[in-house]
């Protein structure tokens, strides 16, 4: 994977003489580190900002380097740092970069040059709680305040429509934490084919990926379904393709753009047959323009398989929520009261968001669950409910590495839809 990934950047650069220089980095920064700066150039590239591609790609990775030495000489005993998560620069180049590109050309297909590890799922940075909601609202559509971060620090407050692809379109539904679960294991899925893409003259790309039903099912650690359950799921697939989002971009002052509508999935094609005497679905999913360009540019936080096992919605969403803060907080205590937890997490409206005790009720079942949780590189996640001076307050911090106990989450026909 190595040597390919030397390659890619050797035939992108056509710079073989720092061929010693580029291997270098590879080993002192990693393979995810080189693989990001290279997706970095192809995409000042695309965007025409760069014009001698192995002078910028040699002052990226000799910045990396230098940040190194510099720690290095302030805490020369100090353990190595896992990277968990990587924003976009800057919130131009995050809402640039979703730009609609036709697919033109002859497709390139293939592999990422270095996968994601088969142990995590890659959840794009981009995609945070804010995009779904509980399966009590019923609403075909609405609009949430959500904020995206990108690595300079700042962070945009954009609204966003959910369930529609323009402000005054049609109504077509709103995803729920069953639907980003369902996401996560198939994110899971790709990962396990060696993250597969497309790629075009045009700068297009398209990650893809083949679901068996019966495969997604176990993903999400189904002990038993049936051919009700098996259906259920392949709507719920779909549903990730045709509901729809908005982002109301106009507060930006972006160039030539006001908003951006879009799936989180951009196909899905099913085919049926039999397997060992059993019916078989199969889909190809192919994953939308924002969804792709973060995975394959790496802008994604590494989350452990076991994800999309958590059985409760709400539990889902505070996960979604905390984990890039806590992993940000690198230890520190996190503290938010259950009333503002709420608003954050844009929850459907409901009587016990006004009742104090109601509140810590519902906070305190979903929590439970979240203390068998542990982030990727194996460190749990410390909840807890804590009385504050006007209203219950949510804590939460992360531990040092700790085994995580298996949860079970049951198929649809053992839960309530």
């Amino acid at each position: 994977m190595s040597s390919y990934l030397i390659d890619e950047i050797l035939e992108l650069t056509k710079d073989h003489k720092s061929r010693p220089f580029f291997e270098k980095a590879l080993r002192e920064l990693g393979e995810p580190v080189l693989a990001e700066e290279f997706g970095e150039l192809k995409y000042q590239i695309q965007t025409r900002q760069v014009h001698n591609p192995a002078k910028y790609l040699t002052a990226l990775l000799k910045k990396r380097l230098n940040q190194i030495k510099g720690k290095e000489k302030q805490n020369p005993a100090g353990p190595k740092k896992k990277i968990n998560t990587y924003f976009e620069e800057t919130q131009l180049t995050l809402f640039s970069s979703f730009r609609p590109v036709k697919e033109e050309g002859e497709v390139d297909q293939g592999k990422m040059a270095v996968p994601y590890g088969k142990e995590i799922i890659p959840w794009a940075t981009f995609i945070s709680s804010s995009f779904f909601t509980l399966s009590t609202n019923k609403a075909k559509s609405d609009r949430v305040q959500a904020k995206f971060r990108s690595l300079d620090g700042e962070v945009s407050v954009i609204p966003l429509f959910r369930g529609r692809i323009k402000p005054n379109g049609q109504e077509r539904g709103v995803l729920t934490a069953e639907h980003a679960k369902i996401l996560a294991a198939i994110e899971g899925l790709w990962v396990d084919q060696d993250c597969p893409r497309n790629k075009y003259p045009s700068g297009a790309v398209t990650c893809f990926c083949y679901v068996s039903i019966r495969e997604l099912a176990r993903a999400l650690n189904w002990k038993t379904f049936g051919g009700k359950d098996l259906t259920w799921l392949t709507d719920m697939v779909y549903d990730l393709k045709t509901k729809p989002y908005y982002l109301d971009l106009t507060s930006l002052n972006l160039k030539n753009i006001n908003g951006y509508g879009f799936s989180l999935l951009g196909d899905v094609e099913l085919a049926e047959g039999k397997k060992r005497g059993q019916p078989e679905t199969v889909l190809k999913v192919k994953f939308s323009t924002p969804l792709s360009v973060q995975l394959l540019d790496r802008h994604a936080v590494s989350r452990p398989k076991e994800l999309p096992h958590i059985h409760g919605e709400l539990a889902f969403l505070i996960r979604l929520f905390i984990e890039p803060i806590l992993i940000g907080l690198d230890g520190a205590e996190y503290n938010k009261t259950l009333t503002d937890l709420i608003k954050e997490l844009s929850l459907p409206a409901a009587g016990w968001h006004k009742d104090k005790s109601g509140r810590k009720s519902v906070f305190g079942k979903a929590i439970k669950e979240l203390n068998k949780q542990k982030t990727a590189d194996g460190k749990p996640i410390i909840v807890s409910i804590e009385k504050g001076l006007y209203d219950w307050m949510l804590t939460a911090k992360l531990g040092g590495e700790e085994k995580c106990l298996e949860l079970h989450t049951p198929g649809p026909a053992e839960q309530t839809k």
